[in-house]
């Protein structure tokens, strides 16, 4: 299972509290890197390509589903299901308090945590909010040091080595510190 970028037309609407996240000031679509983990009840959509539900958090059984409709077809969307990244981490270079005055810090994260990642309006070709889960229950958006583009890129090429001193285990709140993943 691999990361990808769609576009996403509105509504993505999320029934748990109505809201919107492509507004109508966005114009017909929106890029978002999404991800296929998160995904249910894909079918075709002939103008655009697929209809389906996604969820913030399915871990909590409180998370609704929101509906999407986005430019890849069912048969694109198992192909990302099916691919292998090379490895399941990604060093992000988030900023402190979400402050782009701020020195980035490279975080470590396993990349199937992450819910979506969005471009940063202000300066979009060099950086982008990413939400991920952190535990079971508790989401995390975060601002990053990388356009949309490059966090696909990190997905699927990977480290083959790296040393780091955090990671949040998606499937448990368990807190690992200074782990080699080969």
């Amino acid at each position: 299972m691999i990361l990808f970028i769609a576009k996403v037309y509105k509504p993505w609407t999320d029934e748990r509290d109505s809201s919107k996240r492509v507004a109508s000031i966005d114009g017909a679509s929106r890029d978002y890197v999404i991800n296929p983990h998160f995904m249910t009840d894909i079918t075709t959509n002939t103008t655009y390509g697929s209809n389906l539900k996604y969820s913030d958090n399915f871990l909590d059984r409180r998370e609704k589903w929101s509906t999407m409709i986005i430019d890849k077809t069912p048969a694109n969307i198992k192909t990302y299901m099916d691919a292998t990244p090379n490895s399941n981490t990604i060093k992000l270079p988030i900023y402190p308090n979400n402050n782009p005055t701020k020195t980035a810090v490279d975080t470590t994260i396993q990349w199937a945590t992450i819910v979506y990642a969005d471009r940063y309006n202000p300066d979009p070709d060099n950086k982008c909010w990413v939400c991920y889960i952190q535990g079971a229950f508790k989401r995390r958006e975060v601002l990053t040091a990388l356009a949309i583009e490059d966090v696909m890129r990190l997905v699927r090429s990977g480290n083959t080595t790296t040393t780091f001193t955090s990671v949040h285990n998606f499937f448990s709140t368990s807190y690992k510190s200074t782990n080699i993943i080969v």
